[in-house]
């Protein structure tokens, strides 16, 4: 007996769906990868541990698709108070600011459009 139109749209909407699956999970890992080598290289302090803190943490979510963390496991403190500047204190207040150092946001900004440009490239 003949398959049916719709029959015949699940097998191929399953296999682009598998597909998309893989393509994703795959980018998702080089970009991830990719993120960390390149903010231990912009890191403002290259030899110390913050710059080797750097980390993809993969984490399952739903289905076959991870969600990864890229983060500084060392010295997570330091992120927020390197990237956007903090006030300088001593015994008697504060007297000034330090000037922040964008080390993450543009290697975020790299990442996203990385991301969608081997996506895109892969599902062509």
């Amino acid at each position: 007996m003949a398959e049916t139109l719709t029959v015949q749209l699940d097998r191929i909407f399953d296999s682009y769906t598998a597909e998309v699956k893989r393509v994703t999970t795959k980018a998702i890992d080089e970009v991830s990868k990719a993120s960390v080598k390149k903010l231990k290289n912009e890191s403002p302090q290259k030899t110390g541990s913050y710059a080797r803190g750097w980390r993809a943490k993969k984490q399952r979510v739903a289905g076959d698709i991870a969600t990864i963390t890229v983060h500084n496991a060392t010295d997570y403190q330091l992120t927020h108070l390197l990237e956007n500047g903090h006030l300088i204190v001593n015994g008697k207040g504060t007297y000034g600011r330090t000037k922040p150092i964008k080390h993450i946001e543009p290697v975020e900004e790299w990442a996203n459009s990385e991301l969608v440009e081997i996506i895109e490239r892969e599902l062509r």
